[in-house]
């Protein structure tokens, strides 16, 4: 069963959503009654019902750089997993895929609200605005620069903007 999460990561939100606890909860019959086996027409209507409800994962930049090192992790560890797979086990043949599939981590997000406040929802329902989130997201930025000389680029704009203000025609 562990390996059906694994290879179909949906299906576990899918059941977190629901608040089920066990995925054998998808295999019941009409009446309740737990099935001890389950044919493939059955797991694939399983697997339909819960295909229905998810949603693709949206096209932002947070999704795009997880699945990148994601891609770079499989590209390096290429031979390895080549002699000792690390994926599900196949369905149709035997042995194992090669890798695990993606798995999207959501890191929160922030939302701009003018005059120098911003908007954030973060992991574990923590919500906060204000202009200590504005803080908190120029931080947060700030660090995800791919070099130093751009976060110092990026520092000293904002730095910039913050004494002249944004019109910068003048200086």
């Amino acid at each position: 069963m562990d390996d059906i999460i694994v290879r179909y990561p949906q299906v576990e939100l899918y059941l977190k959503s629901q608040h089920v606890i066990d995925l054998a909860a998808m295999w019941r019959d009409s009446q309740g009654n737990e099935k001890k086996e389950i044919d493939i027409e059955g797991f694939k209507l399983a697997l339909s019902h819960v295909d229905a409800q998810m949603k693709s994962l949206p096209a932002t930049a947070q999704i795009a750089a997880q699945q990148g090192a994601y891609l770079a992790r499989c590209f390096n560890r290429m031979d390895q997993c080549a002699e000792n797979p690390e994926g599900p086990r196949r369905f149709g043949g035997s042995g194992r895929y090669k890798f695990r599939p993606f798995r999207y981590r959501h890191f929160g997000q922030f939302a701009p609200l003018g005059g120098e406040q911003a908007a954030a929802e973060l992991p574990g329902d923590w919500v906060s605005m204000g202009h200590s989130t504005q803080w908190l997201w120029y931080s947060v930025y700030a660090s995800k620069q791919v070099s130093w000389r751009t976060r110092v680029l990026v520092i000293s704009d904002w730095t910039r903007r913050f004494v002249f203000g944004r019109d910068s025609s003048r200086i």
